[in-house]
């Protein structure tokens, strides 16, 4: 299998695997609060966080395509920036429905 493959595999099991994480955690975080959850951020830290997640996401995938010729371990940190980004948006987007 080319390196490319296998890191575009790589990358995209490690975003699913944070993803279920990130939308567990949060959302059994949710159903110990009684009653309803306000979160204090305004909505503009959702939205700016959610703008620097989508900057991680692209800019780790065309990291990514741009080194194509480079093994897994040498693109590993730019598959966890994206994964990063995923868990960024999973979270900020569920915080976004909750207000």
């Amino acid at each position: 299998m080319k390196a490319y493959t296998k890191t575009k595999l790589f990358t995209a099991g490690l975003c699913l695997i944070v993803i279920i994480i990130a939308l567990t955690i949060q959302l059994k975080g949710q159903s110990f609060v009684q009653g309803g959850c306000s979160y204090l951020d305004p909505i503009t830290i959702d939205l700016l966080a959610f703008a620097v997640a989508i900057f991680l996401v692209i800019e780790g995938i065309y990291r990514l395509s741009e080194h194509k010729n480079m093994g897994l371990k040498k693109q590993v940190t730019r598959s966890i920036r994206i994964a990063i980004g995923c868990a960024i948006i999973t979270i900020h987007v569920l915080q976004f429905f909750a207000k």
